[in-house]
């Protein structure tokens, strides 16, 4: 059964649903799963392809059948065609060329991220960050990066300030250039759709919320300083 786009059109309204607030649709066990940016998620009967075509033309891919991604949310797509989204999800798309990948990776401006011990910062960014050495609010840099097989999707410090060490109850060298995920074993996936979202988009946002890894409420500001990097700014309460 095919849905016309008015009955697309009242769905999006009747359930409050903005396209850039969407990550993914899946199909499943005749249900499609809508995967928002929040972290919540509904499911419909009606079909990936009829809402994708209800979606603004060239925001969305359809990699195979009953998947569409966003393509702002794509973080990797790996060389055997494992496409990983902002939230840490990956898919698997339609068998295509080695270089049909690559077409489609410099489409989306998308990059491997060297290996930590190999990384090599934006030029000038990390004199700049030493303005922020002895600031008495806690500040952070921090990479988005993937695995070489395009999964795992991971942030990385790349800086530090003093006052970082206090919040986090952690000494700087233990932090820079080690996964967050490394430092704090238990750390939440949570905070990673926010900070992509920054890193990939060049958005801002106030993100106010319980961090089990520090047990402390934070209000942490972020901003991209340099395509595919979050600053952070964090305050307890």
């Amino acid at each position: 059964m095919a849905y016309s786009r008015e009955s697309v059109q009242r769905f999006w309204q009747r359930n409050g649903i903005m396209p850039e607030n969407i990550l993914y649709l899946t199909r499943g066990e005749r249900r499609t799963m809508i995967a928002l940016v929040n972290g919540h998620s509904l499911s419909t009967a009606i079909p990936v392809r009829d809402l994708t075509a209800c979606l603004p033309e060239g925001e969305f891919i359809i990699i195979s059948r009953g998947v569409s991604l966003r393509k702002a949310q794509i973080v990797g797509i790996s060389d055997d065609g494992v496409f990983t989204m902002s939230d840490g999800r990956a898919f698997h798309g339609r068998r295509v060329s080695l270089s049909e990948h690559k077409k489609l990776r410099n489409t989306l401006k998308i990059n491997a991220s060297a290996p930590a011990d190999e990384y090599m910062p934006p030029k000038g960014l990390l004199e700049k960050c030493s303005l922020m050495d002895d600031c008495p609010l806690a500040f952070c840099v921090i990479e988005l990066v993937f695995d070489e097989n395009g999964h795992g999707v991971d942030f990385v410090f790349r800086y530090c300030n003093r006052a970082m060490e206090a919040i986090e109850e952690k000494p700087i060298e233990s932090m820079v250039n080690h996964s967050f995920y490394e430092v704090f074993a238990n750390g939440d996936r949570k905070w990673l759709v926010s900070y992509a979202d920054v890193a990939l988009n060049g958005t801002q946002r106030v993100i106010r919320d319980f961090s089990p890894e520090v047990d402390k409420h934070l209000t942490i500001h972020c901003y991209q300083p340099h395509p595919g990097y979050c600053a952070c700014i964090l305050n307890e309460g």
